[in-house]
């Protein structure tokens, strides 16, 4: 509307000079006013053209509204003759971050247990061009349409999400779940409003006593590991030494079952054939009376 305005100003401008020129009565200003005019009027001609075209940029969507009436089908990318009187709202249908710029929103939330909480969150999204007339209709600009459709979502669903989870659920290294349940409660807010793409959890901080709590247990957790560690290693070495002793006593059954007085006397006789000469040796009797006899020569 303010180029409109502005081009009609200048067309009555160049009205008003071509009109006034003629009555200084110099010699040649009627002349000089005449072009000043058109060249004044041609100009707020050109806005008032230029102000009917509108180039929608890849990216985005137009709402075109007039007096208080919006037009219920967007602006698709490229060129466009609109009504000149029309003002046109540009919006981004493009994957944005919010917060802005990479930063994160900071967040206060309950667990189950209503033990408080702090996150750091931070969430992917996109306007749906189709709805986009409605949203301003309803909401106004697109930076209107973050602070409140995209802020309150985020805060409500995060909270709602929280609420069900417990504290060590929170703190569970694999946050890829909880932020998986953050996407579906930010989404059941926002509605078809907006699309929500990710979430993003960048760090959870509980208060002090809490924290010292979980760090208490997992500190214990890993103690009661270690402790399982060490007893499985210890029942190792006792199956391995009961193993090794069950082989043992099998190896001397064996061995005390073939040890027949025929089996010993083979033994003894095939070893005085390796003495070297001149050898004692032990030669039993049936009396038992044990005889000591030297090997000869030969």
């Amino acid at each position: 509307m303010a180029p409109i305005i502005l081009a009609i100003v200048v067309i009555l401008v160049g009205a008003a000079i071509r009109a006034v020129g003629p009555s200084t009565g110099k010699p040649g200003s009627e002349g000089a006013a005449k072009v000043a005019g058109y060249a004044f009027m041609l100009a707020g001609i050109g806005l008032i053209f230029s102000n009917t075209v509108t180039v929608i940029s890849v990216g985005e969507v137009g709402v075109k509204h007039f007096l208080g009436t919006v037009d219920p089908t967007p602006l698709e990318q490229g060129v466009h003759i609109v009504n000149p009187l029309a003002a046109i709202e540009k919006m981004s249908i493009r994957e944005q971050g919010f917060p802005e710029g990479g930063g994160v929103e900071v967040i206060e939330a309950q667990t189950s247990e209503q033990l408080n909480v702090s996150l750091e969150v931070a969430i992917l999204f996109r306007i749906d061009g189709t709805v986009a007339p409605d949203l301003y209709s309803r909401l106004g600009s697109e930076r209107t349409i973050k602070n409140s459709i995209v802020l309150n979502a985020m805060r409500n669903g995060v909270r709602d999400a929280v609420a069900t989870k417990s504290i060590n659920e929170i703190f569970s290294p694999d946050r890829r779940e909880i932020a998986t349940d953050m996407h579906e409660a930010i989404q059941a807010k926002a509605g078809d409003r907006i699309e929500v793409v990710d979430v993003f959890v960048r760090d959870v901080q509980a208060p002090p006593r809490v924290r010292e709590a979980i760090e208490a247990k997992l500190e214990r957790e890993q103690q009661v590991e270690q402790e399982r560690f060490q007893t499985e290693i210890i029942q190792e070495r006792a199956l391995q030494a009961i193993e090794e002793a069950r082989g043992l006593a099998e190896a001397q059954k064996i061995i005390s079952q073939g040890l027949t007085p025929e089996y010993l006397t083979f033994k003894y006789i095939e070893q005085l054939s390796t003495l070297p000469a001149g050898s004692v040796v032990y030669v039993p009797t049936e009396g038992g009376v044990p005889l000591m006899r030297s090997l000869g020569g030969g």
